[in-house]
């Protein structure tokens, strides 16, 4: 009897200890930097801002930055060296509870030139120049309106998705081709959608049950390196069954095809573009199985150095 009493009020204080130890956690947490400190370093960072310029959030999920430089499209990445630094002269970390300090010596070993740092009550903001740079001769997400869509059954025969609008399905000026069959889903637009861990707008490109979606942009710049990424979306990669299959499709080279398993949120991928002129660059995305498999993904052409 005595033993049981014992145990019980060893539980008692066991779980009264867990409560005081949890309240105090609570209340005594670092809750990050005040408003007025995001306010202004946003502030400074804006005024320094160029076209071009990247910014990166971290540690990946403080994200409240995202209220005041939206529209800047910052990304919140788990990896940031992992990033596409190569497509921006210049970059800034926007860092919090010491990861931008942390991040440093990993940056500047990589070959990236701080520029200039600056601390608000807990935020720190540097800039840096890329190491290396690529200049981007041709965008496929803004030049989307230049594209060709059609759905390519497996027969061989084409289907033209042909009514576009300027206005994508989230609101977004960027410019939507649409299918004429299964609307809600089968369209190809930049949209933003959570890669992973991570939003990123993308060329959001749902393959057909039967066949292909066909991207065709005639008029591509020639010679380039294309650079691109892509992958499932969070949602696509937790209820599609099965991978998705890229094909890069160019004139006068061949075909190159880059295949996604279901794991794969945002892999990237390339290819050397030779000659001179112009020509077609089409990407066709297929499935062995189409059922919620969301797939988004990007690519641009690049010269070296910046402009």
């Amino acid at each position: 009897m005595r033993g049981s009493k014992l145990i019980g009020w060893i539980a008692l204080v066991l779980a009264l200890g867990f409560g005081f130890y949890g309240t105090a956690f609570w209340l005594l947490r670092d809750r990050g930097p005040p408003l007025s400190a995001f306010e202004m370093a946003a502030a400074q960072l804006r005024e320094a801002f160029e076209p071009g310029d990247l910014i990166l959030l971290v540690p990946a999920y403080a994200t409240r930055a995202r209220e005041y430089l939206g529209d800047l499209n910052p990304v919140a990445a788990r990896r940031p060296l992992a990033e596409d630094l190569r497509r921006h002269p210049r970059f800034w970390i926007f860092g919090l509870f010491e990861r931008g300090d942390a991040l440093r010596p990993d940056l500047l070993a990589a070959g990236h030139e701080l520029l200039e740092s600056r601390t608000h009550s807990g935020i720190t903001v540097d800039l840096y120049r890329s190491a290396a740079v690529e200049r981007v001769v041709f965008d496929f997400a803004s030049s989307i309106k230049a594209a060709r869509v059609f759905h390519q059954y497996a027969d061989g025969r084409l289907e033209a998705c042909d009514k576009y609008s300027d206005r994508t399905r989230q609101g977004g000026m960027a410019g939507m081709w649409t299918c004429p069959h299964d609307g809600e889903w089968f369209y190809v637009a930049p949209e933003w959608h959570r890669m992973g861990d991570v939003f990123r707008v993308c060329l959001w490109a749902h393959p057909p049950t039967d066949g292909r979606l066909l991207i065709r942009y005639p008029g591509v710049p020639l010679p380039a390196r294309l650079r691109g990424f892509a992958g499932h979306t969070l949602n696509g990669s937790l209820y599609g069954r099965e991978r998705i299959d890229l094909d890069v499709e160019v004139d006068r080279v061949g075909v190159q095809r880059f295949v996604f398993p279901l794991e794969e949120h945002w892999r990237p991928f390339a290819l050397e573009l030779p000659g001179t002129g112009t020509t077609t660059v089409s990407f066709a995305i297929s499935t062995p199985d189409a059922g919620s498999n969301h797939f988004c993904f990007t690519a641009d052409l690049r010269a070296p150095g910046a402009e």
